[in-house]
């Protein structure tokens, strides 16, 4: 049974720019380096928009097999060995855009997939 770890922020007010270059480096930067991350069956990237006061939350969700897979994928990455020293590098969670006072991270679970409509 898949899983999802999602993450979700508020960039920091005056830096969305710096934000949004982040990510977009972010992004291309896992593209480019998808070998590292095995257990990530997807990895998304959402806005939440229209209206209320999480207007304007940004979301990050990695999808795994299982529960198995993300533990094993954190226990590798863990502090950021070898490899995953560049991920470090390009994560924005460690570039000064992301105001971590209203971090929230979540593990979802899936619910009768066959029913989903994809």
């Amino acid at each position: 049974m898949a899983i999802f770890e999602a993450e979700s922020w508020f960039p920091i007010q005056g830096k969305e720019a710096e934000h949004k270059a982040a990510m977009t480096n972010f992004l291309k930067w896992v593209g480019a380096n998808r070998h590292l991350f095995k257990e990530w069956k997807s990895l998304r990237y959402y806005v939440k928009e229209i209206a209320g006061p999480n207007s304007g939350r940004h979301f990050i969700v990695w999808e795994y097999e299982d529960l198995a897979s993300f533990e094993a994928y954190k226990k590798r990455r863990g502090d950021y060995p070898g490899p995953y020293a560049e991920y470090k590098k390009n994560d924005p969670y460690h570039l000064g855009v992301m105001d971590h006072r209203n971090m929230e991270v979540e593990i979802w679970y899936e619910i009768d997939r066959p029913l989903w409509l994809e």
